[in-house]
């Protein structure tokens, strides 16, 4: 089972490519998904009630809609978020991928994960994807598909590491700044260079 990553800044276009790719009968691991079940983890919840105050968990959970606005509008807040939760989010990512691969069903493996390039210790794989697209576009996307105003959007987005930094460790980049058709030939050229029964030119994990 070949392993792909598909990653990028917020509201670049992550779920649209990895629609794409399951459309082709990929399995698509949902890294906002296992963050989620991070999220649940009582010794997780416990070390960002002791870390954040008491008032970002309520009835046994940790209250994204709290904790969210503290990190997002502070990066040292965020870093010490991820410095909880990023270490048992690679190993479930690492666990899910290796449970596919096992199962046998499918030939390829799709990790949608944001913070790929944030974890202390990625998931092994054999191609990384970056997608991309002007700030604007994203904040207008993020507008339209989670109800975000400008202020908002504009928080999530410089939340973000600087993405100029990870361009040069992806394996390949999709710049999403086009129509949806134009998306579905990007991916199609992705699929005819990498996909399932092409020989991989690389010979070894991207990571």
């Amino acid at each position: 089972m070949r392993r792909w990553a598909v990653t990028g800044p917020i509201g670049a276009g992550k779920s649209a490519v990895s629609a794409l790719l399951a459309a082709r009968g990929a399995a698509v691991l949902d890294g906002d998904a296992l963050g989620h079940e991070i999220l649940a983890r009582p010794e997780v919840r416990d070390a960002i009630g002791a870390s954040f105050g008491p008032g970002v968990v309520h009835d046994g959970r940790v209250d994204r809609a709290v904790l969210g606005p503290l990190v997002f509008a502070d990066p040292a807040q965020l870093a010490r978020l991820n410095a909880i939760t990023h270490p048992p989010l690679a190993d479930l990512m690492q666990e899910r991928l290796d449970a596919l691969a096992a199962a046998g069903d499918h030939a390829l493996a799709v990790l949608e994960a944001a913070v790929y390039f944030l974890l202390p210790h990625p998931p092994r794989l054999d191609l990384v994807i970056a997608v991309d697209a002007p700030p604007a576009l994203r904040a207008a996307r993020l507008a339209a598909t989670r109800g975000l105003d400008a202020a908002a959007a504009a928080a999530r987005i410089a939340a973000q590491a600087p993405w100029d930094a990870f361009w040069s460790r992806a394996d390949r980049i999709i710049v999403n700044d086009g129509t949806p058709a134009d998306l579905a030939r990007a991916v199609d050229d992705l699929w005819r260079r990498h996909g399932p029964g092409v020989p991989d030119p690389q010979g070894a994990p991207a990571s």
